[in-house]
């Protein structure tokens, strides 16, 4: 899992000047003087309301509109899907992926924060996993795609290794994984994967899921893991894996998070 990094925010307010006859003009917008003015007649600018959104369930319906979603905010800033240029251009697809990250829709687990205009700003594609299913086999071979052969190489290691199962009471037998968690580049920065996060803990429990996990693979999803309050039991270097994709700094290594409930 990882969750897309932020983006740099353009600063669109402008000055400029022109000079005639050796008299300089500077060029302000009502906002430039606007705090000043308030500020003498004891006022205080307001605050623009932030667009509002709601959370819900996503559905087998939602399928392809959580995919377009993944496709323009979550794959192709993924760090191991970079490393191995996956998606070589923005329309590129990757069929063996997109199934990957669809799977478990149909469980009717899955997250989506909607806006007002009721497009995905947010997503969460979560997964139930029992105790009792438990199975180890490497099934990356099956990958007819070399280059995405690699990536699930990595999470099959991790699956694998992380041995969630020990580190969990013996009475838990369901586990709800954050598979993906992704923002809309235009509302990252506002909480939303927290309540997202928030309401996947809501509906594990209310599936009696005891537990929570979390596989990271970018530096930014293991920071977001740990501000949830998520434990690491295993991590691993890129380097440390022939096999690996090898992403740029600082993604440098992929992580198993847990969280009981």
């Amino acid at each position: 899992m990882a969750v897309t990094s932020g983006r740099n925010v353009v600063n669109l307010k402008e000055k400029g000047h022109f000079e005639h006859e050796n008299a300089r003009i500077d060029k302000y917008t009502l906002g430039d003087e606007l705090p000043a003015q308030l500020a003498e007649l004891g006022l205080r600018p307001r605050k623009m309301a932030q667009p509002s959104y709601t959370i819900r369930r996503i559905t087998s319906e939602d399928t392809d509109a959580a995919l377009q979603f993944l496709r323009n905010f979550f794959f192709l800033d993924e760090p191991m899907n970079l490393a191995v240029n996956l998606l070589e251009t923005p329309e590129s697809r990757c069929i063996e992926l997109e199934e990957y990250s669809m799977s478990s829709i149909s469980q009717g687990i899955s997250v989506a924060a909607v806006d007002e205009k009721g497009e995905f700003v947010g997503v969460v594609i979560n997964g139930l996993a029992r105790r009792e299913e438990v199975d180890y086999t490497d099934k990356s071979e099956d990958c007819p795609n070399e280059k995405f052969r690699r990536i699930l190489k990595v999470l099959e290691h991790l699956n694998r290794e992380a041995k969630i199962w020990e580190k969990l009471p013996e009475s838990c037998d369901k586990v709800i994984e954050v598979r993906i968690a992704s923002t809309h580049s235009a509302w990252r920065g506002r909480g939303l994967m927290r309540v997202l996060c928030e309401e996947s803990e809501r509906i594990a429990k209310e599936v009696g899921a005891s537990a929570m996990r979390m596989d990271t693979t970018s530096a930014y999803s293991a920071a977001a893991a740990e501000r949830l309050r998520y434990r690491s039991v295993y991590q691993v270097l890129y380097s440390d894996l022939p096999y690996a994709p090898q992403p740029k700094a600082p993604h440098v290594e992929a992580k198993v998070y847990i969280k009981e409930l």
